[in-house]
């Protein structure tokens, strides 16, 4: 079975610019892509305001891009604290590309839902929920067919160790037969034996009084045809 492999559309929309100051290094340094920058200036923005959710989910934004999954999973967490709906859409997206990127399906499409009910025309969280759920069962369905492959190989292998058995209990012909086959030699060999046996003189002159006896006979048959025929002949003239 051909399995499909997608890569997850990561779309993260870190803050609008009216969540933090109007000057923001840390969304600018983001958007060129100066991610240890951008970094560097929410964790300052968060040692002097430590729930400021904005910047923790500017922070875990950054540490996503560089690699830093289970820190960047940390801050979304931390950003969800607030009761800013915005921030919270944004972070719930995160931690299900964050999950996602771990392959922990289960939790990524639990959080891809989240931000769907909290924006139900989030088209990036839709695609990557439903692409999520997709893989989560090519995944079951590949599994199921491994099972099922083993069962029929298990089956299998049942059916071959029946066979043998059946085999080696069927009874065997040869054996049973070969008595026979000894008895019919010994009569044969018998027989040819007594054929083998020379006559005596007295068996030869004996088979010589039946042959001329038979030869008599014979005769007396055919002279008793003759008359029957010559008598009918004379009775139907």
């Amino acid at each position: 079975m051909k399995v499909l492999i997608y890569n997850l559309t990561i779309f993260i929309i870190v803050i609008s610019t009216n969540c933090l100051f109007a000057d923001d290094d840390g969304l600018n340094n983001y958007k060129n892509k100066k991610f240890e920058e951008a970094k560097a200036y929410y964790e300052q923005i968060l040692a002097i305001r430590e729930n400021d959710a904005a910047a923790s989910l500017g922070l875990g934004a950054s540490q996503y891009q560089l690699g830093d999954i289970p820190n960047a999973a940390k801050s979304f967490e931390e950003a969800l604290k607030t009761k800013n709906y915005n921030i919270q859409d944004r972070a719930y997206y995160n931690l299900g590309n964050a999950f996602y990127s771990q392959q922990k399906m289960d939790e990524s499409i639990a959080f891809y839902r989240k931000a769907l009910e909290l924006n139900p025309s989030d088209e990036d969280a839709k695609f990557n929920y439903e692409l999520a759920k997709y893989i989560v069962q090519q995944q079951q369905d590949k599994n199921q067919d491994s099972q099922d492959d083993q069962q029929n190989e298990q089956n299998q292998r049942q059916n071959d160790s029946k066979n043998d058995n059946d085999q080696d209990n069927k009874p065997q012909d040869t054996d049973k037969q070969e008595p026979d086959k000894q008895e019919n030699e010994e009569s044969d060999s018998s027989q040819e034996g007594k054929r083998e046996a020379p006559k005596t003189q007295k068996q030869m002159n004996a088979e010589a009084i039946l042959d001329a006896l038979k030869d008599e006979e014979k005769i007396h048959q055919k002279v008793k045809m003759a008359q029957q025929s010559s008598r009918k002949f004379e009775k139907d003239w």
